[in-house]
């Protein structure tokens, strides 16, 4: 499992023996986030087009068209990428109090922080190769191996077997409450690219929302909301709702990555790949493969501003499409945006669904029309089934091109209606990845995913 990272040695005597080491390891945990592999690109995008969210142009440069087909053995990748990335969190965990220098306070703040992260890898990977702990469709619960203790020279590896959903869920929960526990919000509040207490709170909504913990769900979403670190934009105009997005640091962002100037992605980046450089259909920056599908378009009601706000249409090689301004270089290059990793607008859609799971109707509909009439649309009267159908509705316009929609889809038990076919998820091998066969060939204690 951990045959690629690390290549050599790390010196715990030396490198993360002093809190700058330390923060160093982190400052880099952060940089893996950003990775097009990984949360800068792929994971948002694959969530999308594996899903009925979206689809491939006609006129392509071959990128994710197996994601889009769902072709066997294209899926989420993050098995290779995530536990190295694991490993160093494990590292900060093992060492950050055993460093002579630094203050409780500092030494607090870097231990929430891996805590965090580790909880939001670990997270993923569930979704990604195992099924809901509340919606199984056989007796397999399987999810990935759980790793905590952490790795500094090839002697130390590892091999150990995948451990069960709920286990890892337990484990999840674990590390986001103790973060929770130890982290304060920064005092900053315009600081959102430092993981503070408002996100663990909210990974934490989002974690009980998957495990179906109502009254959890309802009870974070409510601290993080509470802290303001983002504010909720209740401009109800185009361009209030494009000031979401338009702008390097969100007003809505709880948590987002940081990209300076130098880190952009380029022709790498969400911006490229959603759209070509000045929505221009000549432009030769960019590609603009990935738009919204039939299915998502009918899913927006008529006079839904998000519609205008974040779709452009444009002919792309005689093809009418829609050029998703989510990521539009709002850092001030090309390819150059910060990716919120969790927004306010989330946290009112997740208590929603949690209120209306618990009968609350009136609690639920106060704060999914937050959502509906900021979107320019009529406030619902809706109860009962009837409302938590307009409360995921809503889940999937508001958050759609942003990484969420497979996740949805498969924590609830949900059948993936494409316009290119539809996968059943009771019956579907499809609905989990795979795990890579160069791990299975280092690591004979792990088992395949049923159907591969």
């Amino acid at each position: 499992m951990l045959d690629t990272e690390p290549k050599q040695s790390i010196s715990v005597e030396g490198a993360l023996s002093t809190i700058t080491g330390i923060q160093g390891l982190l400052t880099n945990v952060y940089s893996n986030l950003q990775a097009s592999g990984n949360f800068g690109r792929d994971i948002i995008i694959k969530s999308e087009v594996l899903s009925d969210n979206c689809r491939i142009t006609l006129t392509n440069s071959n990128r994710f068209i197996g994601d889009y087909n769902n072709t066997l053995r294209t899926h989420f990748v993050e098995y290779n990428t995530f536990y190295p990335i694991i490993n160093k969190c494990n590292l900060i965990l093992d060492n950050v109090d055993l460093t002579s220098d630094g203050t409780p306070a500092q030494k607090a703040m870097i231990k929430g922080q891996a805590l965090f992260i580790r909880a939001l890898l670990y997270f993923t990977l569930v979704n990604e190769y195992g099924y809901n702990p509340k919606h199984n469709p056989g007796t397999f619960d399987l999810a990935v191996p759980i790793m905590l203790k952490g790795v500094s020279s090839v002697t130390e590896v590892t091999y150990p077997s995948r451990n069960k959903v709920s286990e890892v869920y337990t484990q999840i929960e674990k590390d986001l409450d103790e973060a929770i526990a130890i982290l304060t919000n920064p005092g900053d509040l315009t600081a959102k690219t430092i993981i503070g207490k408002a996100a663990a709170q909210a990974l934490r909504s989002r974690v009980a929302l998957y495990n179906e913990e109502w009254q959890t769900a309802i009870n974070n979403t409510t601290e993080a909301i509470n802290a303001n670190v983002g504010t909720f934009v209740s401009t109800a105009t185009v361009a209030g709702y494009s000031s979401i997005f338009n702008q390097k640091n969100s007003p809505e962002s709880i948590f987002e990555l940081n990209f300076d100037v130098s880190e952009s992605l380029g022709s790498n980046s969400l911006q490229s790949i959603y759209q070509r450089l000045g929505n221009s259909s000549t432009s030769s920056s960019g590609y603009g493969d990935v738009v919204p599908s039939n299915s998502l378009l009918n899913a927006y009601e008529a006079g839904d501003l998000r519609k205008t706000a974040v779709l452009v249409p444009v002919t792309k090689s005689g093809e009418s499409v829609f050029w998703v301004q989510k990521y539009p270089g709002s850092g001030g290059a090309y390819g150059l945006d910060n990716i919120r990793m969790i927004r306010v607008s989330e946290m009112y859609l997740t208590r929603a669904e949690a209120y209306s799971r618990l009968g609350q109707d009136g609690k639920a509909q106060d704060d999914v029309n937050k959502i509906r009439v900021r979107a320019g649309l009529l406030p619902t009267t809706a109860t009962g089934p009837a409302l938590l159908n307009v409360i995921l509705n809503e889940r999937r316009i508001e958050l759609a091109y942003e990484g969420d929609r497979w996740f949805d889809l498969v924590r609830r038990g949900a059948n993936i209606v494409k316009d290119n076919g539809t996968l059943l998820f009771a019956t579907d091998v499809r609905i989990l990845s795979f795990i890579p066969q160069g791990q299975l060939d280092i690591n004979q204690n792990l088992i395949q995913n049923p159907g591969y």
